[in-house]
């Protein structure tokens, strides 16, 4: 378990199949997507969530072939959100999405009303929003920021038949500087308090599937700390389940998690004995998504995590209510 993907190469192989399956630190694996042979399952999205103690901002650039959306989410965790959403259909491969998640580019999309611009360069991602939508105005000025040797976690899951795949990378502790205004609700968001991922996927996934994950960031002592868990597809070859400090990423065995419902606290457990935490739920962020063939479910999940991280080298990191989230999603897309 856990094998590493020493080797930088292109995701599928003539036939369309992975070449390898495995985790790496860094985003080593170039998506050649032209060499998919199922394009109508073939899935791929941008997801960024930005957070501080009293918003969360969600930017999702992404599609499942026949539907697809580009949007801004802006929530509170006493449940008021606001929504600018750009709908799709049949998108297919058009929204230029990158090969790999740190390859410099621009992502745009402009319509009467809805323009939006995401700018990758080396270790920034800049985004610009326009929107009108039916309950007014959203326009969002933000920028994340990080170290360009920041680690990250790279995934390529197999599932049961030969041309799935889920190939993933994220990425944590962005420091995040901007604003988000939906009318007269206007988030800011500062370098010291804020924090940003990204959710970088693509794949051909099974149509009905579900998965569990968790993501957080944070400053302890004046460290930067971050983890990332949880379990989609076949982990026989590798978890997602790691620990960041200071940028540089702490690989974790299985980890596994009880609760009795999700507003109740949840107990996480790993096999190494290295990331043992209580998760205290503070809000649910329950969506649920219907669209042609698209029929989604997630628990996102966001509350205190209070418990202990250890690093490779065995240094104990105490964690005290940290606010970071996690998720149940069951899909049919």
């Amino acid at each position: 378990m856990n094998q590493p993907l020493l080797k930088s190469q292109v995701l599928l192989s003539e036939e369309g199949t992975p070449l390898q399956f495995g985790y790496a630190h860094k985003p080593v694996i170039v998506n050649n997507a032209d060499k998919i042979k199922h394009p109508f399952r073939y899935k791929e999205w941008d997801f960024y969530q930005i957070s501080n103690s009293d918003w969360t901002l969600q930017i999702t650039f992404g599609h499942v072939s026949y539907a697809g959306a580009i949007n801004a989410v802006l929530f509170d965790y006493q449940g008021n959100k606001y929504e600018a959403t750009l709908p799709l259909i049949l998108p297919m491969r058009s929204l230029g999405l990158a090969e790999t998640a740190t390859t410099p580019c621009k992502l745009q999309k402009h319509t009467k009303n809805y323009h939006i611009d995401i700018e990758v360069g080396k270790g920034i991602r800049k985004f610009a929003v326009n929107a009108l939508t039916k309950n007014g105005s959203c326009k969002i000025d933000l920028t994340l920021s990080y170290p360009e040797d920041t680690d990250g976690i790279l995934v390529v899951t197999p599932f049961q038949k030969p041309y799935e795949f889920y190939h993933n990378y994220k990425q944590c502790c962005m420091r995040a500087e901007g604003f988000a205004a939906f009318g007269d609700i206007k988030a800011v968001f500062t370098k010291d308090q804020s924090f940003g991922l990204i959710d970088w996927g693509r794949g051909i996934l099974p149509y009905a599937h579900t998965w569990w994950w968790g993501n957080g960031s944070t400053e302890i002592n004046g460290n930067l700390f971050g983890f990332n868990i949880g379990v989609f597809g076949d982990t026989a070859n590798a978890t997602e389940n790691t620990l960041f400090y200071n940028g540089k990423a702490h690989k974790l065995g299985k980890i596994s998690y009880t609760r009795a419902d999700y507003m109740s606290p949840w107990q996480f457990y790993s096999e190494d004995k290295r990331f043992e935490m209580t998760f205290t739920p503070l809000f649910d962020n329950d969506t649920k998504i219907r669209l042609l063939w698209v029929n989604n479910r997630c628990h996102q999940v966001f509350g205190y995590f209070n418990g202990v991280a250890v690093l490779n080298d065995g240094t104990e990191i105490i964690v005290k209510d940290m606010l970071a989230f996690v998720e149940e999603a069951k899909n049919r897309w």
